[in-house]
């Protein structure tokens, strides 16, 4: 695939591709999606050259009840990688649930939190850890 037909697919300017390439711009979250999607690959191969889950093992049911109920509690947990996905996990879900009421668009965390995420995780593993948080939030 060629610059213009990558920039083109992505529907950003061929220059600002060009510049990024060059490293003369930092790359925006909407550009990396937009990327990611015209080559048909997670952002996260894009942003470290890795697919997700490629350098650690999956996460056991041990792994996410305790990620799960660390989100759901606040608490801090020992495991870098547990601890990121926790962190990663509360401020994208609890942005997003501040985003419906306020009806307008949040801060751009809850994105960073969520590609992040996307980038280290497999969609099954994010899917299930939102499941297990949602069904350890307290009933209102």
């Amino acid at each position: 695939m060629t610059q213009a037909q990558l920039a083109r697919a992505a529907r950003i300017p061929r220059t600002n591709l060009s510049a990024i390439e060059r490293g003369e711009r930092e790359v925006t979250l909407p550009t990396l999606r937009a990327l990611a999607l015209a080559l048909n690959v997670r952002p996260g191969t894009l942003v470290d050259g890795e697919t997700p889950g490629a350098s650690a093992s999956p996460l056991t049911r041990t792994q996410m009840e305790r990620i799960a109920e660390a989100t759901v509690r606040g608490t801090a947990l020992s495991d870098p990688r547990e601890s990121a996905l926790a962190r990663w996990l509360a401020t994208s879900l609890s942005t997003q649930l501040t985003r419906a009421r306020r009806r307008h668009p949040g801060p751009r965390q809850s994105d960073r939190a969520y590609l992040l995420l996307r980038s280290a995780e497999p969609p099954e593993a994010i899917a299930s850890l939102v499941t297990r948080v949602v069904e350890k939030l307290p009933r209102a």
